[in-house]
């Protein structure tokens, strides 16, 4: 499971635009990650935000397996006369080094936090986020295999 310490050794000057802890959030949900880059001002830009695990499912067949989702927003600000289009290709841009970084790292086998995570395939979409910040989300999947044997004591 990845976390923001996690986020800040490994980002924070490594990856070029990324220059200091401030620039990685925290938030859950998309209500809360809006409002952070549309109401705080103290966001600096370009800002990566980590989404923690929200759901996912247990598979049985083949498992028992948890897997589920965390996303990373990689957020540039709009300025005014500044080209949407180009925001997004910059954030893009910055999304994809993240993304090497972390593949980097997860091959490595140094970083318990990345186990578990199934680099085969990584979503992404678009993000508006309110007046000024653009970017992406990338997805990551995670797959822990859990036990669901119940306790020898349980149930007495």
């Amino acid at each position: 499971m990845l976390s923001k310490t996690y986020l800040d050794s490994a980002l924070v000057g490594a990856v070029a635009g990324i220059t200091a802890a401030d620039q990685i959030l925290e938030a859950n949900g998309l209500d809360a990650i809006l409002e952070l880059v549309t109401t705080l001002r103290s966001v600096s830009f370009p800002a990566v935000i980590l989404e923690a695990r929200s759901s996912g499912s247990i598979q049985l067949v083949e498992g028992p397996l948890d897997t589920y989702t965390e996303s990373i927003w990689v957020m540039g600000q709009l300025g005014r006369g500044e080209s949407e289009a180009q925001i997004y290709r910059d954030t893009m841009a910055l999304m994809r080094l993240v993304l090497a970084k972390l593949l980097d790292d997860a091959k490595s086998g140094l970083h318990p936090e990345l186990e578990g995570w199934d680099w085969t395939r990584t979503t992404y979409m678009k993000r508006y986020g309110g007046q000024n910040a653009r970017g992406w989300e990338i997805v990551l999947t995670f797959k822990d295999p859990i036990s669901l044997l119940l306790p020898q004591n349980a149930g007495q």
